[in-house]
């Protein structure tokens, strides 16, 4: 298997034109990280999950791995979740286990709600299914400890599908450090993870194609939840009166949008 050509390093890999430093350090760098793969593939035939940690984007390592397991077992089904998406849903996660493994069909999963209880009881079944099958799934989530991804809802989910000895779970984040802290001892138990350092100094081009829509999502919600607070802090009667205070804001800017352009209109008919 020709490690070396899905590892090298994607020629786009600049910013406005400018080279990248040290390609080829970090093309010899990749290299040898690819080298680990027997090892890491090792780990997860022994019923460990793997999970890659250091600088540097490792979605070019994840996708020569995956390449490298599809080879190994052309019969396991694939998935690979984009933990770094701010699109990115546990209902999403499901769906796409469910259908790699053959479990559910694409006219099936459009009908399925996106709903607390119907994602709930999606993961449950989807979860005794696989432990009834025989076919290996390969799991691979870039950024495990992303904004969308970090919930206790979706860690749980993948602490589970983990535990299951068909399901072989690769993850990788950029701080191992933090990372653990999404995890009490159960789940960290059922994940089972053996850390490797795979530092890249790769940048971070994919990775940042979300960035506006995550600063603007991280922005709303912080304004809301600061709202909330507030809010949560007044008595029953200073809430009430910021309601009509509200209401009343609400109401004179309307009627002053109806007024200027009545002023207009008036003034253009003058003219």
């Amino acid at each position: 298997m020709k490690v070396a050509k899905r590892l090298k390093l994607v020629g786009k890999e600049r910013v406005e034109g400018i080279p990248v430093k040290h390609f080829n350090e970090k093309q010899d760098l990749l290299l040898r990280h690819g080298r680990l793969f027997p090892t890491w593939a090792c780990s997860l035939h022994e019923g460990f999950s793997v999970f890659l940690y250091g600088f540097g984007s490792k979605k070019v390592v994840l996708s020569a791995f995956m390449t490298y397991l599809m080879e190994v077992d052309t019969e396991a089904a694939v998935v690979e979740v984009i933990g770094y998406s701010p699109h990115f849903t546990l209902k999403e996660l499901l769906i796409q286990v469910s259908q790699a493994a053959g479990l559910t069909g694409e006219e099936e999963a459009l009908n399925i709600s996106g709903s607390k209880r119907s994602v709930a009881a999606l993961a449950k079944r989807v979860v005794s299914e696989l432990r009834k099958s025989d076919r290996s799934v390969f799991l691979f989530v870039h950024n495990i400890e992303g904004q969308n991804i970090r919930g206790e809802d979706c860690q749980e989910v993948l602490a589970r599908l983990a535990e299951l000895p068909n399901v072989h779970l690769v993850a990788s984040a950029d701080n191992a450090s933090v990372t653990p802290l999404l995890w009490d001892q159960k789940l960290a138990g059922l994940l089972n993870f053996h850390y490797f350092h795979v530092p890249t100094y790769c940048s971070y081009e994919d990775e940042l194609m979300y960035q506006d829509d995550i600063a603007f999502e991280e922005n709303d919600g912080r304004r809301l939840q600061a709202a909330s607070v507030v809010l949560s802090s007044l008595t029953q009667t200073a809430r009430a009166v910021f309601r009509e205070l509200g209401e009343s804001q609400i109401a004179g800017g309307s009627s002053e949008d109806g007024e200027a352009g009545s002023g207009s209109a008036g003034l253009g008919g003058r003219g």
